[in-house]
């Protein structure tokens, strides 16, 4: 009876056009579901989204600490590193010596002192590790020492106050006799992963901080780049060699130093 009734009246209201007006009417209820229905999807994709970004960033985090508990870091004093009592490149100037040495993480800081030199003027300590083929490199900072710096600005913003820690790694290579370079891969900041694209500034700009008339810190060394085949690479930190080493690399978690020939050690 209900049905009829309100057929009726829908007939009086709009006479042959009732069966278009109800197909609209319930096209549009559908669509609003259906709209309904995909904002609550997007939104809970968004959300799941976000839970497993936050879970992905958590496990780096997580794996990240681990690494640093393994790999055994030693402190030394960025502007006086402390060198081992007994020199550990002896063996190599004997004359019947090995034809290389391997040294612990514990051994380097003498060695490694022209490197620790180029770091930012408000390090004051760092700390060093060896991990398979990389030398890695943590120390304290102001954030102050990179005002100016577009590179650093794109990535952390202009709000570049406090004190973070600065993390470098990368490999150790031969350039010519008498000098290896330190190829800075991974520079983290604030937590945050500088693009690789961005790491030849920013290593750029320590190299000439530490070489700045007036601004050297004790160790550091004025280093020809070279030109051709001995140029440092752009993304790279140039190391100076003692003269009875002709080759260096960390391999396996270990400082490898190559003696040098009786000839090239003799080159002044």
């Amino acid at each position: 009876m209900v049905l009829v009734v309100g057929g009726a009246v829908g007939y009086w209201l709009y006479g042959d056009r009732l069966p278009s007006v109800l197909s609209r009417a319930a096209s549009g209820a559908a669509d609003k579901v259906t709209d309904a229905a995909v904002r609550t999807s997007e939104r809970l994709d968004s959300e799941e989204g976000a839970r497993i970004a936050a879970e992905q960033e958590a496990r780096r985090r997580a794996a990240r600490e681990r690494r640093d508990r393994e790999l055994g870091w030693v402190t030394v004093n960025a502007d006086a590193p402390v060198a081992p009592k007994t020199n550990p490149l002896a063996p190599l100037r004997r004359r019947n010596g090995p034809a290389y040495v391997s040294l612990a993480a514990n051994q380097v800081a003498g060695l490694l002192a022209p490197l620790f030199a180029q770091l930012p003027p408000s390090a004051i300590t760092a700390q060093v590790a060896l991990d398979g083929d990389l030398l890695l490199v943590r120390t304290a900072v102001s954030l102050s020492d990179f005002t100016g710096q577009s590179a650093i600005g794109a990535v952390l913003g202009k709000a570049l106050v406090g004190e973070d820690t600065l993390f470098l790694a990368g490999p150790l290579e031969p350039v010519r006799p008498g000098l290896a370079q330190f190829r800075v891969q991974e520079l983290r900041l604030k937590g945050i992963d500088v693009p690789t694209r961005l790491i030849p500034g920013l290593v750029s700009s320590l190299r000439g901080a530490a070489q700045r008339p007036g601004a050297e810190r004790p160790g550091a060394a004025a280093v020809d780049s070279g030109s051709g085949a001995g140029t440092l690479a752009a993304d790279a930190l140039p190391v100076p060699l003692p003269t009875s080493v002709s080759d260096v690399r960390v391999v396996n978690g270990t400082l490898t130093l190559y003696r040098a020939s009786t000839s090239t050690a003799r080159t002044p």
